[in-house]
């Protein structure tokens, strides 16, 4: 153990200046890297007292007779106080500022119900009670132990609180008790949409197309749309994505297209895309009320802005858009080990799968074909592999009864029965 006082010097015009108030040295377990503190005093006696209670102090933390200063203080102090510390240190770390403020509030509106001044009288039975009271929906439940649960967390982190005294309470249970549950767009909703939907209509197509969440689409500038790139892609900065990284998302040739001709000439890249032609919440319902798709079907599920994203999702398993390739332009960071870890993703055709989903133009229930589809876009439509080919010569086999049987040289099969059999099988013969 190290214990001793001291008055430190320093060098002042090539001199050795000796201050006059002592500081202190000590180590309160041996091998332990020694601590100097400021004992602000003249009086060495003084000092030496100040130092032994420092480490009498620092010696019963050490052994847990007693919490560390800091929690102590923390104890101390009106939960108010560090709440305010707590808002000032989410903001700093950049957090959204509806964030902020719905975090913010949640806690005062815990703490005064509850009429928690302290930590002391933060309890995990009077917040459950609490909780059971509140005539919310579970989401919203939800969201007040999580903003609960993250605040007393960061006290721990800070090393202001011993434990969270919640950690052990029970989350309230979500799944199938929606308030709002939302549903995908079909593909006669969206044409109906389109054909209504005017100045708006680019806007309900970059949300389709690249599956973004609203935020990041409305957050978009000119200088983020790579347009004159062979592969035309949209670039999400880290400040407006979910999880803070820079996220790139290919865009279709007619949404690129698209874009081109909305984009003003000379246009400050900076100036975003949708400052004034961004569909509000009224707005779309009202385009929804024109194009005759009622916002809550039989089910309860609704439809909004959010819902472009499911719908993108919805085509994509419906037109067999590759998981992983979803995966990535969702900006979903899981759903498993292997599909992040072992999966190449740079190699991954993306403009490949997006060109799967159907292209929906304003004209009612007009749907080009997938091949068509993949030809506009400018990208190769799906390799049909050997074992497509034999299956489908097995249909014409079973379609014109002749499966089992030898082939007759002395009956040849005709062109005309040739195209008689593929049209029974459904297979259409190709076009020069």
């Amino acid at each position: 153990m190290i214990e001793f006082v001291f008055k430190p010097s320093r060098i002042v015009d090539g001199k050795r200046v000796r201050s006059d108030c002592y500081s202190g040295r000590y180590a309160v377990s041996k091998g332990a890297r020694p601590i100097t503190v400021p004992l602000n005093t003249p009086d060495k006696e003084i000092a030496r007292k100040r130092l032994r209670d420092i480490m009498l102090e620092k010696q019963r933390e050490h052994e847990g007779m007693i919490p560390s200063r800091s929690v102590r203080d923390a104890a101390a102090a009106p939960l108010v106080r560090l709440v305010e510390d707590y808002e000032r240190e989410l903001s700093g770390l950049g957090r959204v500022k509806r964030h902020v403020h719905d975090t913010v509030t949640r806690l005062r509106r815990i703490f005064s119900e509850l009429k928690w001044r302290q930590l002391s009288d933060v309890r995990a039975d009077k917040f459950a009670q609490w909780r059971s009271g509140l005539q919310l929906s579970a989401k919203t439940m939800k969201e007040y132990q999580i903003s609960l649960n993250a605040f007393l967390n960061w006290l721990v982190k800070s090393d202001r609180l011993a434990a969270n005294p919640i950690a052990r309470v029970g989350q309230v249970e979500t799944r199938g008790k929606q308030v709002r549950a939302c549903r995908a767009y079909t593909e006669d909703e969206i044409s109906h949409l389109f054909a209504v939907a005017g100045k708006y209509l680019l806007a309900y197509q970059v949300l389709l197309y690249t599956g973004q969440r609203k935020s990041q689409v409305r957050s978009l500038v000119w200088g983020d749309l790579h347009l004159e790139e062979a592969q035309p892609y949209a670039l999400f900065r880290e400040g407006t994505t979910k999880n803070k990284n820079k996220h790139a998302v290919p865009l279709r040739s007619e949404l690129a297209g698209a874009l081109r001709a909305a984009r003003p000439a000379d246009v400050d890249p900076t100036k975003k895309v949708f400052w004034f032609n961004w569909p509000t919440y009224d707005i779309l319902r009202g385009d929804l009320k024109r194009a005759g798709i009622a916002h809550r079907d039989a089910m309860g599920r609704v439809v909004h802005i959010h819902a472009f994203r499911h719908t993108w999702q919805t085509f994509g398993v419906r037109y067999g858009v590759n998981q992983r390739a979803a995966q990535e332009v969702m900006d979903h960071s899981d759903p498993s080990l292997t599909a992040n870890v072992y999966t190449d993703v740079p190699a991954l055709s993306l403009h490949a799968e997006m060109a799967k989903l159907p292209w929906i133009t304003r004209e009612t229930g007009k749907t080009p074909n997938s091949q068509n589809n993949a030809q506009e876009s400018g990208v190769r439509g799906p390799v049909v592999s050997l074992a497509d080919v034999y299956r489908q010569l097995g249909l014409c086999l079973q379609a014109t009864g002749t499966e089992g049987k030898s082939p007759s040289l002395a009956s040849p099969v005709t062109p005309c029965q040739t195209f008689e059999m593929a049209a029974r099988a459904g297979i259409e013969p190709a076009t020069k």
